[in-house]
């Protein structure tokens, strides 16, 4: 039984009482995107998982109303916000939205059309003025006593970074923290490489029964996210099964080596990976990219997978993923199925500079804010997209990071037991911190202290000279 036939039976025992399909909707974990026809009630549900892993667009003029995982540019469409579930009656045009946490909670009632012109000016917003509303937290202070301890420790213990880390974890509040992570992380991990048929991509095809082919690839820049999920998913898939590590690199210039800062960080920790992981076949893919084919494809396909995002940044990230998850190297072409993916790390542990700006300028609820705004805006601002374009290329895209249990409990931690951008612990530590902690306990301690690298710059797809917020000449052109 597929999973379209298992979401089929529950619907159906809801016997079109809208409140029970709504229940039913809100019962499902994972990530799916779900449009449902109520015949009897005309009621129209359509929805994201409460995440927004995956992709749904739609499109609506005055004869018809077009919904889709991808459209391309010739129609104007918006990516349905995972924020609610959505109830259009045919008749009446009217639409309801509806809570995920309440029981049956209607937070807003309006015409289609009114809905769909106020959700794409919220989309079609800039990243520094998307706003929403902010309750401060009554347990966030400046001072506490892990706060004076985690600070105490990165002055006193001297300026090599792995002491400075296992010095952390002789405190019991942060062991104990990182020890629930590891838990919820190698679940996570477990479910998403053990649940899919056991076959590869190309045996699925021929309608073999099994193989132990590679199933499992993993976008691999060799940084402390994606190694972390290679190195938990060799405990969980057989041994006799190689698992493809993904490195993309693109023509830059004049330039004409591929040896960018992600393919160099990659073999170094492709290395770490073959000491502790000894009994595993790891294939290093190294995806090649010249800038002739990098301008033929993103205007001939990769624009058409991006959209309605448009921006350079957008196009830079859209893709390096398409080519990654194309998986074709001088050697031939990946055959998993499934793409494991670090979608999250980020945001969720506190990754990006942004973060310790934060930090600096308002404090830890100052970072608290923006960690919840990045969590707020991650559905539309990145996930849909990067859904769209591994997906072209008959391949899952699965976000260990992204597990409902994980993102659970890491959005109700206090800020410094995600990452601790203080001057005393500098980048490369307090960035990050608890999954640092994570690799280091698995003994990973070359990843346990590398310094973040965006994926545009690590592959070298993205010039520096350019904006990444302004629309790209690709849509410009188009």
């Amino acid at each position: 039984m597929n999973d379209t036939e298992v979401i089929v039976a529950k619907l159906t025992r809801a016997n079109n009482i809208p409140k029970d399909i709504v229940t039913q909707f809100k019962s499902l974990k994972g990530p799916f995107s779900i449009i449902y026809y109520d015949k009897y009630n005309h009621n129209l549900y359509f929805t994201r998982d409460r995440i927004g892993r995956n992709s749904l667009l739609v499109h609506k003029n005055d004869t018809s109303l077009v919904f889709s995982n991808v459209l391309g540019r010739k129609y104007k469409c918006i990516e349905v916000p995972s924020t609610y579930i959505y109830v259009l009656n045919i008749k009446t045009n009217r639409l309801k939205s509806i809570s995920w946490n309440d029981d049956f909670e209607i937070i807003d009632e309006t015409d289609m059309g009114e809905w769909m012109t106020s959700v794409q000016q919220q989309q079609s917003l800039p990243d520094e003025e998307f706003t929403f509303n902010y309750d401060k937290r009554s347990d966030i202070f400046e001072k506490e006593n892990l706060i004076d301890f985690m600070e105490n420790v990165g002055k006193e213990t001297g300026k090599c970074k792995i002491s400075i880390l296992r010095q952390l974890l002789t405190n019991a509040e942060i062991k104990n923290t990182v020890f629930k992570i590891t838990h919820l992380l190698e679940r996570s991990v477990k479910i998403r490489v053990q649940r899919q048929p056991k076959m590869c991509q190309k045996c699925l095809q021929i309608k073999k029964s099994t193989c132990n082919h590679c199933s499992v690839g993993i976008l691999f820049s060799g940084g402390l996210d994606c190694t972390l999920l290679a190195f938990l998913a060799d405990k969980y898939l057989p041994k006799d099964q190689s698992i493809d590590l993904i490195n993309v690199a693109f023509e830059n210039g004049t330039n004409t080596s591929y040896d960018v800062p992600d393919r160099l960080t990659g073999k170094q920790s492709l290395e770490e990976l073959r000491k502790l992981c000894y009994s595993r076949q790891w294939i290093f893919r190294e995806i090649n990219v010249p800038r002739n084919k990098l301008q033929k494809y993103q205007s001939e396909i990769i624009a058409d997978l991006v959209y309605p995002r448009q921006t350079i940044l957008d196009e830079s990230l859209g893709s390096a993923l398409w080519f990654a998850a194309q998986g074709e190297d001088n050697h031939g072409t990946s055959p998993c199925r499934i793409l494991l993916v670090g979608s999250g790390a980020d945001e969720l542990f506190g990754g990006y500079t942004r973060h310790r700006n934060a930090y600096k300028r308002h404090g830890w609820d100052g970072l608290n804010k923006e960690l919840l705004l990045d969590w707020k805006r991650i559905s539309f601002r990145n996930l849909a997209r990067d859904n769209r374009v591994i997906c072209d290329h008959g391949r899952q895209p699965r976000m260990p990071y992204l597990d409902e249990d994980l993102t659970q409990f890491l959005l109700q931690l206090k800020p410094w037991l995600k990452c601790f951008p203080n001057e005393n612990l500098g980048v490369g530590i307090g960035d990050k911190l608890m999954l640092r902690l994570v690799a280091l306990n698995y003994g990973l301690t070359g990843v346990a202290t590398l310094p973040k690298r965006a994926l545009q710059f690590g592959s070298r797809i993205a010039n520096k000279k350019e904006k990444g917020s302004d629309i790209s000449r690709t849509f410009l052109d188009s």
